[in-house]
């Protein structure tokens, strides 16, 4: 029976050459047996889970040709629902884990597909190398995954390999970014020892902390009740135990019997007076996950624990950015903190599409409904994180995207082209109709485009433009493409829709000449043009966001106004980055 390896919990990583580190991801832990024979699956309490992931037995029965040489092999990994290549999402892979019906979980692979993200080898070719170092174990381990695919660290792919680095402040820069669960530390010269938790690998937990109030004691299981303040009155906030030494314990218990109310045998409620610190990896729907003590805030009145402050607590803001009027109306029901949260939720996924492109910025100060401008420049007051090319703004990291967002910026438009080249990486056809009644005109272009792209060689995306219409984006892995080429392209696709649809499409640039038809431009895709950046919100009253879709989602009952910043950071836990999924939009 295999028995995994186990890190112990510290607060603090060693910093160390002889130390590597990983993502921590929170999945199951879980061994993958891989013989001629076939596949099996090992939860790290030896239960097999082979029939409930049967995406990656698939995968790997697809790609036994490369690994024949290898077998029998077992890995050592952890079993993802990925959101980010390097954030995983635990309450949909323990649900997939839980489900007997061979219907239920043969559509669930299909529209959320697993990962198993590889770490350790302990057998190769029928022997065991636990007596190798980890360093030699690693080794071998890429001799295995170098015969797969080059895109075989991908998330269309259902095995990779995990990356590992050298560099502590790499890793927790990409940590903080993508909400991680934590970092696992790793000694070199560590061999693997089974069902040992060992000082040799050491786990730090990336901790949301947040503020509570204690309400509550219950004196047989000896668990906290914490609440918070929201419209006026306490909610439920969830239970802590652990992290709270002995005097505290005592301290806390006794006052609660000195000022509480005992309701029943061994509950106590206390009205709320006590703020404390939790940390935790997540608050919701009234629990939290993996709490423990932080200490006690004396310096906090107990209505100062909001919902409000749990929310930006929660998205983990970096320690040094204060938003500025956070109550402040950008959109009529929408606050800058408001805005504020939604971009740091999809942090991941727009820094990619923006990253070392000339950045220019729609700003509305007043909110949507007042005076808006421009802002292409690097303006004189911007911090030093703010990085620019020739006075061009760029935003290549999470505290310059937090910075625009705080002033106000609703809108990011980026060019189709890098700062440091003078050709496209991607093709984009903005399809635009006269109104939102003509957007089934869309969605026809949309799917044509689409199929004409394929037979040319191109993969291509489609997303929402965050108003009436729908963008196609179809990047150039290959040879460069100068933007000549890539017009004649564009050129070439729009004759051939208005010559088959003329009643539907035409390329004509005057307005007043297109009647109800949707305009196909080609012109626009140009040096110094720009397109609106996945996921970068509009300035429109519903707060709508420029939204990849999944290309089975697009139809003409399609509603594009449904996709706002209250709605797609819901939908990229559900579903996942369509752009991510394909393997395009590298985070």
């Amino acid at each position: 029976m295999w028995q995994p390896m186990l890190p112990v919990l510290v607060n603090k990583a060693v910093e160390h050459r002889d130390w590597i580190y990983e993502v921590k991801y929170d999945g199951f832990r879980c061994g993958l047996e891989w013989k001629q024979s076939g596949v099996k699956l090992w939860s790290r309490n030896n239960h097999d889970l082979t029939s409930q992931f049967p995406e990656i037995v698939t995968w790997c029965k697809e790609n036994e040709p490369y690994v024949k040489d290898f077998l029998p092999l077992f890995l050592d990994g952890e079993l993802v629902i990925l959101r980010t290549p390097y954030q995983a999402i635990f309450s949909q892979v323990q649900q997939r884990s839980r489900m007997k019906d061979k219907k239920k979980i043969t559509t669930a692979s299909a529209e959320r597909p697993a990962n198993f993200i590889c770490f350790d080898l302990l057998y190769s070719r029928g022997k065991s190398i636990i007596k190798k170092t980890l360093e030699e174990r690693k080794q071998l381990l890429r001799e295995v995954f170098k015969n797969f695919s080059e895109d075989a660290d991908t998330l269309s792919n259902r095995l990779s390999l995990i990356t590992f680095y050298q560099s502590l402040e790499e890793i927790q820069q990409i940590i903080f970014l993508h909400q991680c669960e934590g970092m696992v530390s790793k000694q070199k010269h560590s061999r693997y020892v089974y069902g040992k938790r060992t000082e040799n690998w050491q786990k730090v937990k990336n901790y949301r902390i947040i503020q509570g109030v204690i309400t509550g004691y219950n004196s047989e299981n000896d668990y906290f009740d914490t609440a918070i303040y929201h419209n006026g009155k306490w909610i439920k906030l969830g239970k802590i135990k652990n992290g709270i030494k002995s005097e505290e314990r005592k301290t806390l218990t006794s006052f609660i019997h000195q000022n509480g109310t005992k309701i029943g045998k061994n509950t106590w409620h206390i009205n709320p007076s006590i703020c404390v610190n939790i940390n935790c990896l997540d608050a919701e729907n009234q629990e939290l996950r993996e709490p423990n003590f932080g200490g006690f805030r004396f310096d906090l009145e107990p209505e100062e624990c909001t919902y409000k402050q749990l929310e930006l607590q929660l998205v983990q803001l970096p320690e040094a950015f204060e938003i500025t009027k956070p109550d402040k109306l950008l959109f009529p029901d929408k606050s800058k903190r408001d805005i504020i949260i939604y971009y740091r939720q999809v942090a991941a996924f727009i820094l990619p599409r923006l990253q070392d492109k000339h950045l220019t910025t729609i700003r509305y100060p007043d909110g949507i409904e007042e005076e808006s401008f421009y802002q292409k420049h690097l303006p004189n007051h911007a911090p030093e994180y703010i990085e620019s090319n020739n006075n061009h703004l760029l935003c290549n990291n999470l505290e310059s995207l937090l910075w625009f967002a705080n002033h106000a910026a609703i809108e990011f438009h980026v060019p189709f082209h890098r700062m440091d080249r003078n050709y496209p990486d991607e093709i984009v056809f903005d399809l635009d109709p006269p109104s939102l009644d003509e957007f089934p005109l869309a969605v026809l272009a949309a799917k044509l485009i689409k199929d004409l792209l394929t037979y040319k060689g191109f993969p291509s995306f489609v997303k929402t433009s965050g108003r009436t219409g729908l963008q196609v984006h179809a990047p150039i892995h290959n040879e460069p493409l100068s933007f000549n080429q890539t017009r004649e392209l564009m050129e070439a696709i729009a004759n051939v829709l208005v010559e088959k649809y003329p009643d539907s499409f035409t390329t004509e640039r005057l307005i007043k000449n297109r009647g109800k038809r949707l305009y196909l431009d080609y012109v626009q895709h140009a040096p110094k043009k720009t397109i609106i950046a996945p996921y970068s919100t509009r300035a429109t009253k519903e707060a709508t966001v420029a939204t990849p879709l999944f290309w089975e989602e697009l139809d003409e009952n399609l509603d594009p106004r449904i996709f706002t910043i209250d709605t797609v950071p819901e939908r990229l836990m559900d579903k996942g980055c369509p752009l991510l999924a394909d393997g395009w939009m590298k985070t």
